[in-house]
């Protein structure tokens, strides 16, 4: 784990994960996480987003035009975006290797759920470490 970083949620945002999970299913959903901190990354907003994977029941990928104009909008506020989120339908809440190879920035969080027909996993959360696992837990803790 790293043990210096932790991600912060309410419960009403990780029944919001949760939720698009669910109702992805069985599809990977997807979205955007702003936060603000840096050892402690309070989320402040998630930013549902459309699935463009050619296939989204083995994958996701976040439309680059919802990116950017996220990153617009972040930019003249309070806040930054501090990674994404997705599901893995019928899998685990953990990075696959589908996600490793599509890793590229350290500092992004994935946050991630297992769905299956009508339910998901709590939100877990991942930073890329460029070591031979790819990837490090990060605690999260899930406020009232």
């Amino acid at each position: 784990m790293t043990e210096s970083l932790q991600l912060h949620l309410s419960a009403y945002q990780a029944d919001i994960l949760r939720q698009a999970a669910a109702a992805a299913y069985p599809h990977e959903c997807c979205g955007l996480l702003v936060g603000e901190g840096e050892s402690a990354i309070v989320i402040t907003e998630i930013v549902p987003t459309t699935n463009t994977a050619d296939d989204p029941r083995r994958g996701f990928s976040i439309n680059p035009q919802a990116q950017f104009d996220l990153l617009r909008r972040v930019r003249a506020g309070r806040g930054r975006v501090v990674g994404h989120y997705h599901s893995h339908p019928d899998g685990r809440a953990i990075p696959s290797s589908h996600d490793l190879a599509m890793a590229y920035d350290p500092e992004a969080i994935w946050v991630v759920m297992a769905a299956s027909a009508g339910t998901a996993s709590q939100p877990k959360a991942f930073r890329h470490t460029h070591d031979i696992d790819g990837f490090a837990e990060i605690p999260v803790a899930i406020s009232p």
